[in-house]
């Protein structure tokens, strides 16, 4: 019997503590499954194999065009007919002297012509172009800087997933601490209750005294509640974006401590601009109008080429094969009717481009500037914060003292507590605003995460 109550005491044993077990994320576990995982970066990422597949075809530019053909023909009856009359034809008796007057001839009857029913023919012919106006090679340059957006565009992508998952992860990690203090403001209000109840039975307090206490309470546990609900959807959330399985016991393991100065990170935005992804491509951008305009103006510009063919025929049971090299030019001559208006437009795009880059620049540069300012500001919070937490806590003191001697009544206790926690919950504010802007100023100069 003992050895069935203590087997079944270390069966319980295990299953709690396998049940129990919650896997622990950090910020940059969270950060590498979801670079790893991520759907948009996915979709990207085939982008970018799209666009490096293009190159590629462009490429195959450079080499010759070959193509192969072959041709079979069977008529009813033969393309050429015709009747040959009968005639006397002269025999060459073998004396040179009578080849202009012959005296010997011989009789043909005639005959009927019907000729060439059938033929057999098979071509295989290789151009290279030597100039194409440009094109080939624009097209290839066109071709590899749409592959450098691509990598861009991931690069771009990367960054602001980070900044999600980092807002996801200290949004969490400030809803569980506001959860902790509540928590234990909950205790506090339960132990307060019955003291206040006690003291109402004894005739020291009146009922709203206690009515007092049992409604803040009501209302933190209402807090509690919505806190839990909206920790419960921030998590699926995260556990989404992340790519993982749904986990309701996980883990975040860091705290809201690890703060920095923003000085330490701070970067010049001149020097940050240039290293923006968002700065790269329109830079690559102005470059594909360029390129864009000369694939244009190559279509009006003439085209040389040289080749080689190889042939075989098979008419009249008389097989042949040829082989022929030939070389040419094509001018595009009625190309250049609406080349040149495609050229404008083109020139037009490219002005279009470079004052969008003008105006990102500068809009970049702004929104580095406000970043900066809001880390700081985030930074110079969490002092003002911390400030508080510590003077309401000597308020919270003061007065608790003052209604433990009965100089002080419920309600100013009461007021006290409630600004304790107030306090606590700015300073947990005021923590994870400095996490997001950290990671927002890190992602609008450019900076590793």
């Amino acid at each position: 019997m003992n050895r069935l109550i203590a087997l079944t005491l270390l069966i319980c044993f295990v299953t709690v503590g396998v049940g129990a077990e919650a896997k622990v994320y950090t910020l940059k576990s969270c950060k590498a499954y979801a670079l790893k995982n991520n759907r948009k970066i996915k979709e990207k990422k085939i982008e970018l194999e799209a666009a490096e597949q293009v190159k590629k075809d462009a490429f195959t530019n450079y080499f010759p065009k070959v193509e192969a053909s072959a041709y079979a023909m069977k008529a009813s009856s033969g393309l050429i007919e015709g009747e040959i009359p009968e005639m006397n034809l002269p025999v060459y008796d073998g004396n040179p002297a009578n080849l202009q007057n012959p005296t010997q001839f011989t009789y043909f009857p005639g005959m009927k012509l019907d000729m060439l029913d059938e033929a057999k023919v098979l071509a295989i012919t290789a151009i290279q172009p030597l100039y194409a106006g440009g094109r080939i090679v624009n097209g290839n340059k066109l071709a590899a800087l749409g592959v450098t957006v691509s990598r861009q565009q991931i690069e771009l992508t990367e960054s602001d997933v980070v900044v999600e998952t980092e807002t996801y992860f200290w949004t969490i990690v400030a809803l569980e601490e506001k959860q902790k203090t509540i928590s234990s403001y909950e205790a506090l209000l339960i132990n307060l209750q019955k003291d206040a109840q006690n003291a109402y039975d004894a005739g020291l307090v009146q009922k709203s005294d206690v009515l007092k206490v049992q409604l803040k309470l009501n209302e933190v546990r209402t807090q509690s509640r919505q806190l839990k609900n909206g920790i419960e959807i921030l998590r699926q959330n995260l556990c989404l974006h992340m790519g993982v399985p749904y986990d309701r016991k996980m883990v975040l393991q860091e705290r809201m401590g690890n703060i920095t100065a923003p000085e330490t990170l701070f970067r010049k935005k001149k020097e940050a601009l240039n290293d923006r992804m968002e700065y790269q491509m329109l830079k690559n951008a102005v470059e594909a109008e360029k390129l864009q305009k000369k694939m244009v103006r190559g279509e009006m510009l003439p085209e040389v080429f040289v080749g080689a063919q190889a042939t075989a025929v098979d008419i009249l049971d008389n097989k042949m094969t040829r082989g022929i090299l030939f070389a040419g030019v094509n001018v595009p001559i009625s190309a250049w009717w609406g080349g040149y208006h495609r050229t404008r437009a083109h020139s037009a795009q490219v002005e279009v481009a470079e004052n969008r880059l003008d105006e990102t620049s500068e809009l970049l540069q702004l929104q580095m500037e406000k970043a900066y300012r809001d880390f700081l500001d985030a930074y110079e919070q969490i002092d003002v914060a911390t400030l508080a937490v510590r003077q309401s806590e000597q308020h919270l003191k003061v007065v608790k003292d003052n209604y433990d001697a009965g100089i002080m009544n419920m309600s100013d206790l009461l007021e006290a507590e409630a600004m304790f926690q107030e306090a606590k919950v700015a300073l947990v504010d005021a923590q994870t605003e400095y996490k997001m802007y950290r990671a927002q100023y890190l992602k609008a100069t450019n900076q590793n995460q």
